[in-house]
């Protein structure tokens, strides 16, 4: 994704000409994308959900609240729009949000994408370090952890409700209008069918890898180099929350071994504020729980996903235009 988008914000940004891109291609790799993350709800997730329902409710409430102050601030420090700094803080994915900002009002894409990526970055780096080094090593897991059994119905034919199931909810979240609705559609479609017993293969490398291709190009569209030109007072409350998000959701999963039978490893994973591809590898990896953590990630992933759009909203209803657009 990173390849494209850089390319084509280089060539927009020194060519005399104007690079295209058809939102055809975009839509279609965010349904590849959108399938490869609603095959990893398994009953064993929702298992982990459930039980853990208050406890989910309550962390991603807090990290919303704490993000939603780091927003204000940073859009208070800097001039940028309170969209753009709510949405830039706001852990659910940096091509969720970027997608987000797209659909919110007085949000600017290039700032809410760079503050992503920095905070995506922080996190990448210093999670799996103090995962490993700081959690793991010292601690016997009470039982290694399983890999997610799902009904498999043999036959090629129990493969087409997965394979159709992606597009057909793309169309039918665009229908009701539904946020993001070629991610969203496809995550909520391919998850019910694989409950329902129905087999889900794994996105070939080749296919996923068009469909960041062609998101990280749409992307790069969106983005400008007059506007990146304009972030260095960004940058540092971008890193300095970043870290302060860290410490607070590490926090959180202190409390959470205090509140549920579960280690601090599996628990940090649980709460960090990264994503649900990165953060599900490194608790693999690591010999973590696999399904808690993968259930508290959806479970904050869909929260915000669903709420913050309606929320900037409202809350935004009759502010003035922002500085910067």
């Amino acid at each position: 994704m990173l390849g494209p988008l850089t390319f084509t914000l280089l060539y927009n940004g020194l060519s005399a000409q104007r690079a295209r891109w058809p939102i055809q291609l975009r839509n279609a790799g965010l349904i590849v994308i959108g399938y490869s993350m609603g095959r990893t709800v398994t009953i064993e997730t929702l298992q982990q959900t459930l039980p853990n329902l208050p406890a989910m409710a309550a962390v991603t409430l807090l990290t919303t609240l704490f993000c939603l102050g780091l927003g204000c601030l940073i859009h208070r420090q800097t001039g940028i729009s309170l969209s753009s700094g709510i949405l830039g803080s706001m852990p659910g994915g940096l091509s969720q949000m970027v997608l987000l900002s797209e659909e919110v009002r007085q949000a600017d894409v290039t700032v809410v994408a760079f503050m992503q990526m920095t905070r995506v970055m922080s996190v990448v780096f210093i999670v799996p370090f103090v995962a490993a080094y700081g959690l793991a090593l010292p601690m016997v897991a009470a039982s290694p952890p399983t890999a997610p059994q799902a009904q498999i119905i043999p036959g090629f034919v129990s493969l087409v409700p997965a394979i159709l199931g992606a597009p057909v909810g793309a169309w039918l979240a665009y229908r009701l209008k539904l946020p993001i609705p070629y991610l969203l559609g496809p995550i909520l479609t391919t998850a019910a069918i694989g409950l329902a017993g129905y087999p889900a293969l794994a996105v070939p490398r080749p296919l996923m890898a068009s469909a960041q291709l062609a998101f990280g190009a749409y992307l790069g569209l969106a983005m400008t180099l007059d506007s990146l030109r304009q972030l260095g007072k960004v940058l540092p409350y971008t890193i300095a929350g970043s870290i302060t998000l860290l410490a607070f959701t590490a926090l959180l999963g202190f409390v959470l071994t205090l509140l549920i039978p579960v280690n601090m490893l599996s628990a940090f994973l649980a709460t960090a504020p990264g994503g649900l591809t990165e953060m599900g590898v490194v608790s693999l990896t690591l010999g973590a729980d696999v399904a808690f953590v993968l259930a508290f990630q959806l479970f904050r992933l869909f929260s915000i996903l669903l709420m913050a759009p309606p929320l900037l909203r409202w809350r935004l209803k009759g502010t003035a235009p922002a500085t910067e657009k």
